[in-house]
């Protein structure tokens, strides 16, 4: 019997601001840490794709990662993995920053499955690198009511506050007066 699909995402201190874009490291991924992260991290009866391809994500290969989940999504699985499925594969195109189709996966697997705070934290890290804060909050503040004790997330929301202090702060610097 194959593995359990694993929802991976991402801790948000891996960002690395500049003054043009976010991006995240390889292996920004994160193991959980508390219950709540366990719970979203399992879905029973997976598919070998999308199970390999969860793997390859948390062992930081994102192109390999991706390969397999795409893979997996292609074949008959239940609601619950397909979300999954599209959740590691919004991780895998932010690993690659390939923004847009990682949002598009995000928003697939949101709409199949709003109860997996991973998807709403992998959202928010795209929504970062993209420089839309406010969404980004929104959507750990979605996930943190789903598992309000999620280190990921509370993480998470403490990155986004400062990076959005610091943008802001920037801002106000290059207005002239």
């Amino acid at each position: 019997m194959s593995e359990p699909v694993r929802t991976v995402g991402f801790t948000l201190t891996a960002l690395a601001f500049t003054a043009v874009a976010c991006g995240f490291a390889p292996g920004s991924l994160a193991a959980p840490r508390s219950t709540d992260e366990a719970d979203s991290r399992t879905v029973i009866g997976a598919n070998p794709m999308l199970s390999d391809g969860a793997s390859a994500l948390e062992a930081g290969h994102a192109e390999e990662g991706l390969r397999l989940t795409l893979a997996g999504l292609s074949e008959p699985a239940s609601p619950h993995e397909l979300a999954a499925g599209h959740a590691n594969a919004c991780a895998a195109l932010a690993m690659l920053q390939q923004w847009e189709a990682a949002l598009e996966h995000c928003n697939q697997s949101i709409q199949m499955d709003s109860s997996n705070w991973r998807a709403y934290n992998n959202r928010a890290a795209v929504y970062v690198a993209k420089g839309l804060y406010d969404l980004a909050i929104h959507d750990i503040e979605t996930g943190l009511a789903l598992a309000p004790n999620s280190a990921i997330l509370q993480e998470s929301m403490r990155v986004v506050l400062r990076n959005k202090r610091i943008t802001e702060a920037r801002g106000r610097r290059s207005v002239p007066s």
